[in-house]
């Protein structure tokens, strides 16, 4: 019996049509060839890989060649009806476009339905947890989950689907139709989001995601414009935190870590803020909260993605502030103390994992709103951040959520052209705390602090791992696993 180790990794709360999936617009080469034409050109829409560091995508006049660099993975993909190509080295021949699919991992669900593909897909793994509100709905009649608990009916299903979408460490030794992808890797949010051209390449819907990327990178691209004109004087220290209680799978060792993972390191110095920085390596592990807390003496915006969901006071009690109203640290006192648990399927999945990935110009427009309140208006409301120290309450997603299941997904970010950016008042209680005219990162010294170890593995992106009775186990095993997630 295998066992996937699954990151939960949403989507928007609600869907919005782009193209029917229905539709064949955007799709190239969707007929099966004869061999009398199969020598032809058959790819004239190509995808360009400019981000991401962990995927390269070859073009041949009948067969796409697709490298997951991470894990050194090598697919050979083929036009239906064209010969097979004469290759060696290829873990997986599949003809294609793919006329059904399976996916283990919701951020690999959610890609296939930012394409607008959602239609091929037969199974999904770790249903429960997934948030996006239209394949909730398909799951209720068309989609089914994989039988997670009988292994020989897993199997069946996985080789019933013309390509299954795996994690590192999930592929089925049987089947020879199996994908790795490892989007939740990429070092940077533009490179995640690029990897919607990886998933293309199996559908022939290499229009589709050239349109949806560029639109997202030119977003992006203007947010951070905008925010570093806005915001360069202002600029708030942030930190990613998460705190993991004694349990029999860390030894009964309780400890705090800080995150330093590559793409939120981005996120933050293009948001108009400041990064709280130790060294080169991923993460810290602090085996005291004194040390943990002396690390936050500085910082006035804390992002806690602990793996159990708790209070704010319970929160502040696993820091170890035990008078918060005696309290000097800024994020207490000005009540900045953010969780990216907003958006939540009924089982607890968090849309965190699922959207954001895809979606980097809306992520980047979340961080500003977390850093710079007023960037836009009074009251903007984060899409997947709520504000733990005013009790803001977290929004279910179900299916009834969704207008059109067949939809392609629309990009939940406001149009950045479009928006007004207000300057940051020094005197608003916003920036309480907040040194003017600082740009560098706020650099920590640890040489002197208890901590357990520095890591080039950044645990904390494990914290909200897969919802069953693996929890805790799953979150211990997934540190290993999330280099930069």
């Amino acid at each position: 019996m295998k066992l996937h180790i699954l990151a939960v990794l949403g989507v928007s709360l609600f869907s919005h049509a782009l193209a029917a999936s229905s539709s064949t617009a955007g799709l190239q080469s969707t007929e099966c060839v004869s061999s009398s034409d199969s020598s032809d050109n058959l790819f004239s829409v190509k995808s360009e890989v400019k981000y991401s560091k962990l995927f390269s995508i070859e073009y041949h006049d009948t067969y796409k060649i697709v490298n997951n660099l991470s894990t050194n993975n090598t697919y050979a993909l083929y036009q239906c009806g064209s010969t097979k190509p004469d290759i060696k080295n290829i873990d997986a021949f599949i003809p294609i476009p793919v006329s059904s699919a399976a996916a283990w991992s919701t951020s690999a669900a959610m890609f296939i339905e930012a394409l607008g593909v959602q239609d091929r897909v037969k199974n999904l793994g770790t249903a429960p947890s997934i948030v996006s509100a239209c394949l909730q709905e398909l799951l209720e009649d068309v989609i089914k989950p994989f039988d997670e608990g009988n292994s020989t009916s897993t199997d069946e299903q996985e080789q019933s689907n013309a390509v299954v979408f795996s994690m590192p460490g999930g592929e089925d030794t049987n089947t020879t139709n199996t994908v790795v992808s490892t989007e939740y890797l990429e070092p940077s949010a533009l490179g995640r989001s690029e990897w919607i051209k990886f998933f293309a390449v199996f559908f022939n819907a290499e229009e589709r995601a050239n349109t949806a990327f560029e639109s997202i990178e030119s977003n992006y691209d203007c947010f951070t414009k905008k925010a570093g004109e806005e915001y360069d004087d202002l600029r708030p220290v942030v930190a990613w935190t998460s705190y993991a209680g004694p349990t029999e799978y860390n030894n009964n060792t309780a400890y705090w870590q800080i995150s330093f993972a590559d793409y939120k390191y981005d996120l933050v110095r293009d948001a108009g803020a400041r990064m709280l920085n130790t060294t080169g390596a991923q993460a810290t592990m602090f085996s005291t909260a004194a040390a943990f807390l002396d690390a936050l003496e500085e910082v006035d915006i804390v992002i806690d993605e602990s793996f159990v969901s708790y209070s704010y006071d319970e929160l502040l009690k696993n820091y170890g502030v035990k008078d918060p109203s005696k309290s000097t640290y800024s994020w207490v006192t000005a009540s900045r103390v953010f969780r990216p648990d907003r958006l939540q399927s009924t089982a607890g999945g968090l849309d965190w994992f699922e959207a954001p990935v895809a979606f980097a110009d809306a992520l980047l427009q979340d961080v500003i709103g977390v850093a710079h309140p007023k960037f836009v208006k009074d009251g903007y409301q984060p899409i997947w951040f709520r504000n733990l120290a005013d009790n803001e309450p977290v929004v279910v997603v179900t299916a009834s959520n969704c207008t059109d299941m067949y939809a392609q997904r629309k990009d939940p970010a406001e149009s950045c052209s479009s928006l007004t950016f207000q300057e940051a008042n020094p005197d608003d209680e916003d920036y309480e705390g907040v040194d003017e005219n600082q740009t560098d990162d706020l650099i920590y010294d640890i040489s002197k602090s208890e901590i357990i170890n520095e890591s080039d593995s950044d645990s904390s992106d494990g914290a909200f791992l897969s919802v069953n009775a693996l929890q805790a186990a799953a979150a211990v095993a997934f540190t290993a696993l999330c280099a930069a997630m």
